[in-house]
């Protein structure tokens, strides 16, 4: 039986940095070679359960999983309240990792258990629902009472890389920073998967009992609409990226009184204040 190897899944259950090495050559444009050692991070097919029953296959890296599958319940509306969860399960398989939520059925929003066609791909924050209801959900409007200043975000944004020790080693994983009112980073969740990071940063608040309306999240990567609807729909009011959204994302994130902003350089564009 080919199982995931006893080192990973214990990275996936501790929080460690899962990143293993890879041996290489470089090859110049003058004709010269050198052997190089890299190190690439974990990519796994995580299996999300709702008491049992089988909801989605993603492929994420094989950390944070039970921060990964309670901000993914939140994010994507399928458990308005988290606090009602009884508990999450995180368990080795063939080839994989499963994480079964176990929660009263009386909790679940049954509207949002939407059957997913294909598996749910590290880059892809929706993969494989089946109508278009499905993809771009209702979302109620923020009630936000404060606003990042740029100030704020900058000094955030100085030091995201430090908060990164995955990324440190490899270069290619994305990160979700919590950050405070003044630019303290808070909390940061690492993935493969830009919304993998999100949802385990969403998780990690719940389960840290922060308040979603108390600062704003900083990410490494684009802005795409998926990103805006997990932050409206987790009570988060700001979002800063690393660079700008698609139309739709700006789109969704006025409609529902999100505060957005991008970086450029050493600038902060505030697309929607």
């Amino acid at each position: 039986m080919n199982v995931m190897p006893k080192a990973v899944f214990a990275k996936a259950a501790s929080g460690d940095v899962c990143s293993r090495t890879a041996e290489g050559m470089t090859y110049r444009a003058d004709g010269s070679t050198q052997a190089v050692s890299w190190q690439v991070p974990e990519e796994t097919p995580v299996a999300l359960q709702f008491n049992s029953e089988p909801f989605t296959v993603m492929m994420a890296t094989p950390t944070d999983l039970r921060d990964f599958a309670i901000g993914l319940a939140l994010a994507e509306g399928i458990l308005p309240d988290p606090s009602q969860i009884i508990g999450v399960l995180v368990m080795p398989v063939e080839n994989g990792v499963t994480v079964d939520i176990a929660v009263p059925e009386a909790a679940i929003e049954k509207s949002r258990l939407v059957r997913r066609a294909i598996e749910g791909r590290s880059g892809c924050g929706l993969c494989g629902v089946e109508d278009i209801d499905a993809a771009l959900r209702p979302l109620t409007s923020l009630q936000r009472t404060w606003t990042p200043s740029p100030a704020a975000i900058l000094t955030a944004a100085a030091s995201l890389s430090e908060h990164q020790p995955m990324n440190r080693l490899n270069r290619s994983v994305h990160g979700a920073a919590w950050v405070s009112p003044d630019g303290e980073i808070l909390l940061v969740r690492e993935d493969v998967g830009r919304h993998n990071a999100l949802d385990k940063l969403i998780g990690a608040l719940v389960q840290a009992d922060i308040d979603r309306a108390s600062g704003f999240v900083l990410m490494t990567s684009r802005c795409s609409y998926e990103l805006v609807q997990k932050c409206v729909t987790a009570g988060i009011g700001a979002l800063v990226t690393v660079s700008a959204p698609t139309a739709l994302a700006l789109d969704i994130a006025k409609s529902a009184n999100l505060f957005l902003a991008a970086l450029q350089r050493d600038a902060v564009v505030v697309l929607n204040t």
